[in-house]
């Protein structure tokens, strides 16, 4: 079995959020553009690219929350490992023939909202929970924003994101202050 790994994520909201969050806990977002179906989304190893994300959703009541978030390999889809491609693969294969027995169309895609994503992992995830395997976090990568330089294929936007299916595993969380250290 292969031990658990702690990894920091960092988390953009407002500062009245933040401290309903410190108080009561993270609640699980269910928006429809978001990336990896259902979850508490943290950039992950990156605290200055979740506060540009806060500030710019959130001006200047902007906060980052810095949390430590336990991953197991057996419980988190991790997009990072390619073993996964064929999971979502045949999921959405499976999600196609349902929209079409239901005559429903499949969720559109757009460069800021992942409906289709996010409607295929959150089936896979119900799938393999249907089979006994609870999946607790969504992770990937991310490729946003310019080149870093003309003609590279490296971005200066691009991160690790986690969606946190299960609050549990999220073992401690503080605020950040705006040097990123906790306040």
């Amino acid at each position: 079995m292969v031990s658990p790994i702690q990894v920091i994520g960092y988390h953009g909201t407002t500062l009245q959020a933040a401290a309903c969050i410190l108080r009561d806990g993270f609640m699980i977002s269910r928006n429809e553009y978001d990336w990896l179906g259902d979850g508490v989304y943290f950039f992950q190893d990156a605290p200055a690219r979740s506060r540009e994300w806060a500030r710019t959703h959130h001006g200047s009541d902007a906060a980052v929350i810095c949390s430590v978030i336990r991953v197991e390999v057996e419980d988190c889809m991790d997009l990072l490992d390619i073993n996964w491609a064929s999971v979502l693969n045949e999921a959405y294969d499976s999600f196609l023939r349902q929209a079409k027995l239901a005559k429903a169309a499949l969720p559109v895609q757009t460069s800021g909202a992942h409906r289709l994503d996010r409607a295929v992992i959150n089936y896979s995830v119900g799938i393999l929970a249907e089979e006994g395997k609870l999946i607790r976090a969504v992770r990937s990568a991310f490729s946003e924003g310019a080149p870093v330089f003309p003609g590279s294929a490296l971005s200066d936007r691009a991160h690790i994101q986690i969606a946190v299916r299960d609050t549990s595993i999220i073992v401690e969380s503080e605020l950040m202050d705006e040097t990123g250290g906790p306040r």
